[in-house]
């Protein structure tokens, strides 16, 4: 709709288009006369009565829901000016340029002039009131889609604390058992951390390298466990020239590594992820204390039910998102759309 940009063209090409409505059909009736053009006396006159309605009367009644004003503030405008300057116009000054009119009753030129004054008038308020809505629709639109970009900011820098907190932890106890893994910890810290302070304010971002940002993590969460093989990790499908929101997947697999049960049979912790052409699974699985019943994350509040509002944000109903538990058993299934 780039056409409301151009304002004063389209004021322009409506009074073109008013002047042709009312001299074309007088032309191929009557032929090619001076008296076609006689509408030229009354467009001046039309210009006045619609700005007066459309630049004041809707503006400070109808915006401001005051109908019946604006209705009998804008009938009195258009016959009293239909009567007083169309009347004149017709019975004086066009018999003094040459342009002779047949008298008729004045009810009769009343009607035919406010029928047409009235049609002009609504005519162009009824344009003025598309643009005025598409114009709020607009901002609305734009609105709502800072909000959520601003929402969607927060949550994901939410996440980062959460998961230095986590990985922090790992590392601390790392120090005191091998100084070379809390070495190798660090390094691959820095990497996760690039990655998040690069990539994490991006709308969408590679999946490959959300992707390898996962495996990173992977491998330093592996360094807390006295078994590698105690965490289970999978992928199915191609991810390249993929696309997806940033950061989405790494509080479901920091819950599932953060509250499993270090003691049940491996594996512990087993992490799925499906790519197929049009969207991706990610499954999760872990083994949870018997007498702990509470959602993984009820700790600090954040993970999952970020995880969940960002859902709704970035796809609304568009995806699937389910948790269960069934006993020492916790699972999860995020199915979105990709890119």
């Amino acid at each position: 709709m780039k056409l409301f940009k151009y304002r004063i063209l389209n004021h322009i090409l409506f009074w073109i288009f008013i002047f042709t409505f009312y001299t074309i059909p007088y032309i191929l009736s009557s032929g090619f006369k001076l008296e076609a053009f006689i509408n030229l006396l009354y467009i001046p006159f039309d210009i006045i009565t619609v700005y007066i309605v459309i630049e004041f009367l809707i503006p400070q009644f109808l915006f401001k829901k005051r109908k019946i004003i604006f209705f009998l503030v804008g009938a009195v405008t258009v016959i009293g000016i239909n009567i007083i300057i169309a009347q004149f116009l017709k019975y004086t000054i066009q018999p003094a340029i040459g342009f002779w009119t047949i008298r008729k009753p004045l009810t009769h030129d009343l009607f035919y002039g406010l029928l047409n004054n009235f049609m002009i008038v609504g005519t162009a308020s009824a344009l003025k009131l598309f643009s005025y809505s598409y114009t709020i629709q607009l901002t609305k639109s734009e609105l709502e889609r800072k909000t959520v970009q601003s929402e969607l900011g927060i949550l994901r820098s939410q996440i980062n604390p959460h998961f230095l907190f986590n990985v922090l932890n790992n590392i601390d106890s790392l120090i005191y058992e091998d100084k070379e893994k809390a070495s190798n910890a660090i390094f691959q810290l820095s990497k996760i951390m690039r990655y998040m302070l690069q990539e994490s304010p991006h709308e969408i971002v590679k999946l490959d390298k959300e992707i390898t940002y996962i495996k990173d993590y992977l491998d330093l969460a592996k360094l807390s466990f006295e078994d590698p093989n105690f965490l289970n990790f999978s992928i199915n499908g191609s991810f390249s020239d993929k696309q997806i929101s940033p950061l989405l997947f790494i509080p479901l697999i920091e819950n599932a590594v953060k509250h499993c049960n270090k003691k049940s049979e491996k594996p512990g912790i087993q992490i799925h992820f499906t790519i197929e052409k049009n969207y991706i699974e990610l499954k999760t699985s872990n083994y949870i204390k018997r007498n702990d019943f509470k959602l993984p994350d009820n700790s600090t509040g954040t993970g999952l039910k970020n995880v969940e509002r960002r859902l709704k944000l970035l796809y609304e109903e568009n995806y699937i998102f389910d948790i269960t538990q069934d006993m020492d058993k916790f699972d999860v299934y995020l199915k979105v759309p990709l890119s």
